[in-house]
């Protein structure tokens, strides 16, 4: 299958932290983008991932630049990361690091009808460049949430969103991605950035409420929602991060290497890092299929520069 995008450019580095490797085309880039990104102690009973150590594992698999993502809603973790802290975080490398803000929708007296315009703007001002991950356990589709959306389109930002289903935490849509398909529709200036494991089961089209919980294993059933999604709307994009996207792409690697190649001026490369500092394996998985050389440039780098406006 040809790719979905024209010649983006050259390819990404090596994952052992060669800088300019030379691929298939016999072109180079700067490093890698990864999308999806976390800093701070989050967890109970495990260190805080500090700038140093996320600057020493982005050094080391030559990363370049990292999106910072805030978590600011009771479902999520066990401490807060506030895009305050983000923005002192991201200051002290910002030519590495990112910030993305993030705010509850149920803050204050929100109907439905609240304007976080002027909140998200100072933030933009001060620097942020998206919203997210969302893991408030409201379905895509409340009126809430709608709020947000609005307000990211006025600012031109992407939206992050963790999907999940019958959880405690992240943002809700049943098989097929309905309420999803909803907000595409009523917001087509904002773009949505799909990840979590209810995002990645939608992969196959054989998905069932089970699968949405966790990682499903065997072949990709084609024809799954998230591809007729991505395909259908411009506003879509995703990100590859966490265990359930390498599960997505490991569970059948020739459909996945297929749906790269179709998708691929749609999809990110993230790592979702709390606390762990093993390598990436995403990046191996994508290395080993032999994608085109503009295909790898625009997961490793392209996609990400455009939505953040590098």
């Amino acid at each position: 299958m040809r790719s979905s995008i024209e010649a983006a450019g050259p390819a990404a580095h090596d994952a052992t932290g060669s800088a300019h490797r030379p691929l298939s085309g016999g072109t180079t880039m700067d490093g890698i983008i990864d999308v999806h990104a976390h800093l701070g102690k989050v967890i109970y009973g495990y260190p805080p991932l500090t700038v140093e150590k996320l600057l020493s594992f982005m050094d080391a698999h030559d990363i370049e630049w990292s999106v910072i993502l805030p978590l600011v809603h009771p479902e999520e973790e066990d401490y807060y990361y506030t895009t305050e802290q983000a923005l002192a975080d991201c200051a002290l490398h910002a030519d590495r690091l990112i910030p993305f803000a993030n705010i509850d929708p149920r803050r204050s007296s929100n109907d439905g009808a609240y304007d976080f315009c002027p909140v998200l703007k100072e933030y933009a001002d001060q620097g942020c460049r998206g919203c997210g991950e969302f893991l408030c356990n409201l379905p895509t589709n409340d009126a809430r949430m709608k709020g947000i959306y609005r307000a990211c389109g006025q600012l031109g930002w992407p939206v992050v969103f963790d999907f999940r289903w019958q959880r405690t935490s992240g943002v809700l849509d049943p098989v097929g991605m309905p309420w999803l398909e909803e907000c595409l529709l009523e917001f087509p200036e904002t773009v949505f950035v799909g990840h979590g494991p209810a995002w990645w089961a939608e992969i196959s089209a054989d998905v069932t409420d089970e699968d949405k919980s966790g990682y499903p294993e065997g072949p990709v059933a084609p024809g799954g929602s998230i591809d007729r999604l991505l395909g259908q709307y411009p506003n879509l994009h995703a990100d590859l991060s966490a265990g359930s996207g390498l599960n997505a792409f490991r569970r059948d690697v020739a459909y996945a290497r297929e749906f790269v190649l179709k998708h691929a001026g749609k999809l990110m490369f993230g790592t979702d890092r709390f606390v762990r500092e093993e390598d990436p394996e995403m990046i191996r998985v994508l290395r080993e299929m032999a994608l085109p050389a503009d295909v790898e440039y625009a997961v490793f780098r392209g996609n990400a520069e455009r939505m953040l406006g590098l």
